[in-house]
């Protein structure tokens, strides 16, 4: 591919490294916290109309078989047409469609609006990896990676602990109309980001998508893509579970809610240095090191009781979580080769069907219990590291 000089930069453009992933990590913060906001909202959806929990799940559900389709698309588009378009044009969708789902008034329409939130909100952070990957320098490329990637597990905690603050004095609809207008303003401060460079020529979406897909052939790609598609499910579930058993063991307030997803913050501290483990053990070891760190939380969390063995053992396995992000992250690109783009692409889809299944799956595991439902997670955390020790992978990192 032949590079052609860069675009001129506005004068008003934000140019410094730290600025670029700044800016981008709260815009992929607030379009993740997506996700995990109506986790706290479900029983209070259920509820007020009536619904049942394996029906309220799909709340998520839709959310996440929405973000899983688009995410395969947005990658190829964004080789096509200016990376910042196409950020900007998910935020200001996933803004409309987070408008909306405030106004909804029975569960058919919520489910309908999380599903366009979900086909919006897939545009930010699957273009953010592959954007930043090219528009950051050599020197500060690994850094900015590890950073927007500690914003997943991130969100997982800023969107909950949002919507707990929020719903008790303003009541739900609130929660998405507030969320809304952010999205709004970091839609606003994306074209401020540097222009990349043209090329010669632009790859058509159809032969992007067609290279996507063969990346499902790869059997270098079999322990990347089951990382990716376990470490949302893991994570939605987790929450998810802590939210439907918590009164069981004393987390039955807004202030025990809160404090509940508080552990998890050093370990999201942890995973944005995980480019410091990576660099000297490799991603394959790093990756299945943190899942057994994460089985042993979710471990510790089966046992129930007291509160706060449940809060240490959320707090080892978002640790485990965080820094297994970009480990995976970083597998992914040694596994596609020079076809990065194409490996992020069902690296996006991959992560969505995992959020997509937490909900369902959790729902389906309720009535056997809050122990048995860790266990469960903590057996596939133990599986996904015995995968990515033994199953093949590229020859430069054997």
């Amino acid at each position: 591919m032949t590079h052609l000089a860069p675009s001129p930069t506005s004068r008003r453009s934000v140019g410094h490294p730290a600025a670029i992933v700044s800016l981008l990590a709260v815009a992929v913060l607030a379009a993740v916290s997506l996700i995990y906001i109506t986790i706290p909202l479900t029983p209070v959806l259920s509820a007020e109309w009536g619904a049942s929990i394996a029906a309220a799940a799909w709340i998520g559900a839709g959310f996440g078989l929405a973000f899983a389709a688009a995410s395969f698309v947005y990658p190829a588009l964004s080789d096509a047409v200016d990376p910042r378009r196409v950020i900007a044009f998910g935020l200001v969708g996933a803004a409309l469609a987070t408008a909306l789902a405030g106004t909804t008034e029975d569960l058919g329409w919520m489910v309908a609006a999380r599903v366009a939130q979900g086909a919006f909100a897939a545009a930010v952070p699957s273009v953010t990896l592959a954007y930043v990957a090219r528009v950051l320098p050599e020197r500060n490329r690994v850094t900015g990676i590890a950073v927007i990637s500690a914003v997943f597990p991130l969100a997982s905690i800023a969107g909950q602990a949002f919507s707990i603050g929020v719903e008790p004095g303003l009541g739900w609809r609130w929660v998405f109309w507030i969320l809304a207008a952010l999205l709004v303003v970091m839609a606003a401060a994306i074209p401020t980001l540097p222009a990349l460079p043209r090329t010669a020529h632009t790859p058509r979406i159809a032969a992007s998508l067609a290279a996507a897909a063969g990346m499902f052939r790869r059997r270098t790609m079999w322990a990347p893509y089951l990382a990716a598609v376990s470490f949302l499910l893991l994570l939605v579930g987790m929450y998810a579970a802590l939210q439907q058993h918590g009164a069981e063991f004393g987390i039955d307030s807004t202030a025990t809610a809160l404090a509940a997803r508080l552990p998890g913050l050093p370990g999201i501290v942890l995973g944005g240095f995980a480019g410091v483990f990576i660099g000297r053990f490799g991603p394959y070891r790093v990756a299945a090191a943190a899942f057994l760190v994460g089985a042993l939380g979710l471990a510790i969390e089966a046992i129930g009781s007291p509160t706060w063995v449940v809060m240490v053992g959320s707090g080892v396995f978002v640790a485990g979580i965080a820094v297994a992000i970009p480990a995976i992250v970083q597998m992914v690109g040694l596994a596609s080769g020079p076809a990065r783009g194409a490996g992020m692409a069902g690296y996006a889809l991959l992560i969505g069907t995992g959020a997509s299944l937490a909900p369902l799956a959790i729902a389906a595991l309720a009535p056997l219990g809050f122990g048995v439902t860790a266990g469960v997670l903590a057996a596939l955390m133990v599986l996904v590291a015995a995968v990515v020790v033994w199953a093949p992978r590229p020859v430069a990192t054997a």
